[in-house]
């Protein structure tokens, strides 16, 4: 360092102060290269000569094959008849010499199944079996190809020589053949035993229509699919038609109740009415065995405010109308009091205020009648219609047409006659069944929740109807 710090001063280098440097090797060391394991790479430098191999390990393995010493058996080349042919084949096979002697039977003679085919006496078919279609010597050749090919039809029509006897018979006449003769033979034999029946006729009919719907054209096919898309819609509709007469059944039962509950027992009507509906949510039946019980809904879903404190409150409350209706049905209520010239907001009596509340209960369920009337009209339109195309005469009655019903009602030439309405349905004029809201039963039968919605499916929790805006201003 000291050198190196004279020779940056440019001063004279000091012998005896200048330090030595060891030479460096002029042989390049040698570097393992990238991948090579460590132990392969010393053996190829030669830095490690220790031997893989034990030297004082012991022979593992002999150095000759030591075959073993017992006697080769011996076998002969020995011939044997196979017991499942008849016609005296002789084949062979080798055995062991030892075993010559008690040579068991071949085998795979096992395997051969032979059915036993029925067989008949010339009384026997002179008895029973005689008949002017078939000759014996036909049904003795019939039988004999049956116990030939075991039976198997496909192969038994297919060897029947139809020439020898001058008949073109069917697979179904050989097995009609077969079948009867094997039926009659049993049954003179023993009257007791299990018959044996096949019918041709049932066969041949399946065949044609299997063949008639194997060879159908794309424009068939196509056909059959419309006609039975047509079929399901059909159906659907059915079912729809029969939901809806069920739900208007139900509503025509709910409008025999009260509409709204007196003031006395109100607690207890409506502890029974939430047991009776836990029950109907778990699917419990009555003893009646009845699907409906019209006491556990209230009458066109029209459920009124019921007060269960014992604390007291303003009669008119009760008058309120739910917030679970559609704003189409509240319009209807609103257009029949007008038209009818009622009040909105009448002097809530106790008297008034429960015919009150039943007559905006049969607005609701006049709806959901004309609603069903206007179904079952078109219904007879359509199928008036399909008569016509037919040539047939079909009139429908004036008491179905209610689409075409004037305002104010029918006139007074229009009522009571053969085919006619028994009323003016002037009220029925006023309601507009045109809507596309949910029917009562539906409405009844869903959740309650805390935040009703509008049954239009809007989603939007409903608001107070102008019925109950002017009823709150009034008060």
């Amino acid at each position: 360092m000291i050198g190196d710090v004279q020779q940056i001063l440019q001063g004279p280098d000091t012998p005896s102060n200048a330090v030595k440097k060891t030479p460096k090797s002029s042989a390049q060391v040698q570097r393992k290269p990238e991948g090579m394991k460590r132990e392969l790479f010393n053996l190829i430098s030669g830095k490690d000569f220790t031997s893989v191999m034990p030297t004082d390990a012991k022979k593992t393995y002999k150095q000759k094959f030591q075959t073993n010493f017992r006697a080769v058996r011996k076998f002969k080349w020995v011939g044997f008849a196979n017991e499942a042919r008849d016609d005296g084949l002789l084949l062979h096979h080798w055995v062991r010499a030892d075993k010559v002697e008690s040579m068991q039977p071949y085998i795979f003679s096992r395997f051969n199944k032979v059915i036993d085919v029925l067989t008949y006496s010339d009384e026997e078919y002179d008895a029973v079996l005689r008949t002017s279609k078939w000759s014996k010597e036909e049904t003795d050749y019939l039988f004999d190809t049956c116990r030939l090919y075991d039976i198997r039809w496909p192969i038994v029509y297919d060897r029947y020589d139809c020439k020898k006897f001058g008949i073109n018979r069917s697979v179904e006449d050989l097995k009609e053949r077969f079948y009867s003769v094997t039926y009659e033979v049993n049954l003179l034999r023993d009257p007791n035993s299990s018959p044996t029946a096949y019918d041709a006729e049932h066969e041949r009919r399946r065949k044609e229509q299997l063949n008639k719907q194997w060879n159908r054209t794309a424009e068939q096919i196509q056909e059959e699919d419309d006609l039975t898309a047509e079929l399901r819609r059909i159906e659907l509709r059915k079912k729809e038609r029969e939901k809806k007469a069920h739900d208007l059944q139900k509503l025509i039962n709910m409008s025999e109740q009260p509409a709204s509950p007196s003031t006395s027992g109100i607690s207890g009507a409506a502890t029974a009415k939430r047991k009776n509906a836990f029950r109907t949510k778990t699917g419990s039946v009555s003893a009646t065995g009845t699907f409906f019980n019209p006491q556990e809904i209230s009458v066109t879903a029209l459920r009124f405010s019921e007060f269960k404190s014992s604390g007291a409150h303003f009669r008119c409350q009760e008058m309120k109308l739910p917030t679970n209706i559609g704003q189409k049905k509240l319009k209807n209520i609103e257009v029949v009091l007008e038209k009818c010239k009622m009040e909105m907001n009448p002097v809530a009596s106790e008297s008034i205020m429960r015919t009150y509340n039943d007559f905006r209960s049969q607005i609701m369920l006049l709806q959901e009648l004309k609603s069903a009337m206007q179904t079952a009209e078109f219904e007879l339109e359509s199928l008036r219609t399909k008569m016509q195309d037919c040539g047939k005469d079909f009139e429908i009655e004036p008491r179905f047409r209610i689409s075409q019903l004037p305002e104010g009602g029918l006139d007074e030439d229009q009522v009571g006659g053969p085919g006619m309405a028994m009323t003016s349905r002037r009220i029925t004029s006023y309601v507009d069944a045109s809507s596309k809201d949910l029917t009562a039963f539906q409405i009844a039968s869903r959740k309650r929740k805390t935040i009703a919605t509008t049954p239009t499916g809007s989603g939007t929790p409903t608001t107070s109807s102008g019925v109950d805006a002017k009823r709150q201003r009034k008060i």
